[in-house]
């Protein structure tokens, strides 16, 4: 079996070919550099810049994949959640190469396909505790199979790849603002400035409103003092106690939970602490399965929603 996936929720657009559980091809168009300028992505650029780039993304994908379009037998798509703008051209996309081949479509969620895109190069073992973190979500999933996902604990408010980015422009690290910080963070003293533990109670729901008004007033009450800012310093600070608050909830849902499988997902899962993290707490509770994926894999792309396809499609039969 051939699925052909789609991943355009924002500003990636993405094909991938998945054959009998193996990965072909994963082609991504990314916009970073077009949405830098900006600080932010912008949605109708996006839309715009998907449409630009939609015909030499998918030459490439069968290209790279060697075989040819009338071989595909299903194709998938990322329906929601996502920029509408966004969402709909990768729809109109899937729509239109179904319609061709007269082959069936299966519209998938976003979220879904990045915990899966960590089972990519891995075997997941059920139920498997996911920690997504992203540009837009926080949020801790049980997943008992490919059909059954449980949100145990979500943000209220600003995910923490959002609050990441906010914090990167204000002391002038530019979009993304997330790996930057990540990476001076290495470099400096993680108790140097003192910030409040974010969404520090007994739930499983996370917020990264205060963390970023706390972290901005910081700054701005040193700047206001004519005192410098140590930006590797405080780089460390603010990601100490932007995945404390992370470690303690997680903690929490593996010992109530009792997962056999341990991971993360969703862009942020790129950060080298959140990665080591991961690893630190499966080891703590001798989850022998846990794994991270792989950088390929961390920020959006269609081999993600190819896989969640498939195994979606292998359970159904």
């Amino acid at each position: 079996m051939k699925i052909l996936a789609i991943e355009s929720s924002c500003d990636e657009f993405s094909i991938s070919i998945i054959e009998d559980g193996k990965i072909l091809t994963n082609t991504i168009s990314s916009q970073i550099s077009d949405h830098t300028e900006f600080g932010g992505v912008i949605p109708e650029l996006a839309a715009r810049l998907h449409v630009q780039n939609i015909n030499w993304v998918i030459e490439n994908a069968l290209l790279e994949s060697n075989i040819s379009l009338e071989s595909i037998d299903k194709i998938a798509y990322t329906a929601l959640p996502g920029l509408i703008g966004s969402l709909i051209i990768g729809k109109t996309v899937a729509e239109t190469i179904a319609l061709y081949l007269n082959k069936p479509l299966i519209p998938l969620h976003h979220i879904e396909g990045h915990i899966f895109g960590a089972s990519i190069e891995n075997e997941f073992i059920y139920p498997v505790m996911a920690m997504v973190v992203s540009g837009g979500h926080t949020q801790i999933e049980l997943v008992n199979s490919p059909n059954d996902f449980m949100i145990i604990g979500s943000t209220t408010d600003d995910a923490i790849g959002e609050c990441y980015d906010k914090v990167a422009r204000v002391i002038g690290l530019g979009y993304p603002g997330g790996p930057k910080i990540d990476k001076l963070a290495t470099l400096g003293d993680e108790n140097k400035y003192k910030l409040p533990l974010p969404k520090n109670d007994s739930s499983y729901d996370f917020s990264y409103s205060g963390l970023k008004t706390a972290a901005i007033n910081l700054i701005h009450n040193l700047n206001q003092k004519n005192e410098e800012l140590n930006i590797n310093d405080f780089c460390a600070s603010f990601q100490k106690t932007a995945t404390e608050t992370i470690r303690k909830k997680l903690e929490k849902a593996v010992e109530e939970f009792k997962p056999n499988t341990l991971t993360i997902a969703g862009g942020v899962s790129a950060n080298t602490s959140i990665r080591k993290m991961i690893f630190e707490i499966g080891a703590k509770y001798n989850i022998k399965n846990t794994f991270v994926p792989k950088m390929e894999y961390c920020t959006d792309n269609a081999a993600m929603i190819a896989k969640l396809a498939y195994e979606k499609e292998m359970e159904n039969g």
